[in-house]
């Protein structure tokens, strides 16, 4: 008895399954010589009236000092090797600049022009460039700043050192070159011609009308109030911080704060209750254009303790020396 034997053919098919991986990209940076980051200062001093200055205008421009970093590119997509410059500016620092009169652009030359403004709300990344797949590639960077006036009145400023910002990859990642700058406007002439005009009530003149000896030998004291008036030039563009001084002109001075007329009687100006003393500088504070100010005194009359007084009539002059 023959048997037959039913042979079953089972094909099989295997499948790999393969994953390129495309996600690879600047995995690592590092100084090819001499410093990891790029630190720089823009001073400018103004020289011209700020009335004068149209919004836009560049008030200066630096290049900054270059480094070079070395870094490793895996990703076999170009689109996946790119470095970019990212922003990390405070929001305080902006305010201030943007005060102050003033915007700051930032921009790449060396592998193109991009521009960014970092004085704006949102500074988006600059991207330097895409490089191909390759070990140790050699990146040379560099920037540009330029401060432009902006909408604001122009102000003196100084931001300190701080960080712009870093370098990362298309994931953030951060590859080094680490950008510090410092920017300092000094505004030397917001006043083209710095001056206070000075008047005073009565044409300067403190008259203290007829004194009776017998009234003063008795501890008695007359008192007259006048004004000084101050105002700087209308062109000024900021204010002028001013402080005023009272100078005895060679008169004799008791105490340092009482004028000796020579006749057994004595002077003391007062700034509201405050006796002042000769010879020292009182802040006023700042006078701004068109805004004049008028700053009240009073000159008090008494007499020196364990003198006799003269009678008749008697005058002294002092100075008044304003400073800005």
């Amino acid at each position: 008895m023959s048997y037959l034997k039913k042979i079953k053919l089972v094909s099989l098919l295997f499948l790999s399954f393969l994953s390129f991986n495309t996600f690879a990209d600047v995995i690592k940076c590092a100084p090819a010589s001499g410093s990891n980051t790029i630190q720089q200062d823009i001073i400018f001093d103004i020289k011209a009236n700020n009335t004068n200055i149209s919004t836009g205008t560049e008030l200066a421009s630096t290049t900054t000092n270059a480094i070079v970093l070395t870094c490793d590119f895996t990703g076999q997509d170009l689109n996946l090797n790119h470095v970019y410059f990212k922003n990390l500016m405070q929001p305080s620092i902006k305010s201030m600049l943007i005060n102050s009169g003033v915007t700051i652009n930032q921009t790449l030359t060396q592998y193109g022009d991009s521009t960014v403004t970092i004085t704006n709300p949102v500074v988006p990344n600059i991207d330097l460039l895409a490089w191909p797949e390759k070990n140790n590639q050699l990146i040379l960077i560099y920037y540009k700043f330029s401060v432009k006036k902006g909408a604001n009145p122009l102000r003196p400023f100084d931001t300190g050192l701080f960080l712009l910002g870093t370098h990362v990859n298309k994931q953030n990642t951060y590859l080094g070159g680490d950008v510090y700058i410092r920017i300092v406007g000094n505004l030397t002439l917001l006043c083209p011609a710095p001056a206070v005009s000075i008047t005073s009530s009565n044409g300067g003149t403190v008259g203290f009308g007829a004194i009776s000896p017998k009234q003063m030998d008795t501890g008695g004291v007359v008192s007259r109030t006048f004004n000084i008036g101050m105002a700087i030039p209308d062109d000024c563009e900021t204010g002028l911080n001013v402080s005023v001084r009272f100078e005895p002109n060679n008169n004799t001075i008791l105490g340092e704060k009482y004028l000796d007329m020579g006749n057994g009687l004595q002077t003391v100006i007062k700034n509201n209750s405050t006796e002042l003393n000769f010879n020292q500088p009182y802040v006023i504070g700042e006078i701004k254009p068109f805004k004049p100010i008028t700053v009240p005194y009073s000159a008090t009359l008494s007499k020196i303790p364990g003198q006799t007084i003269t009678p008749g009539p008697f005058s002294k002059t002092v100075r008044v020396i304003v400073s800005y």
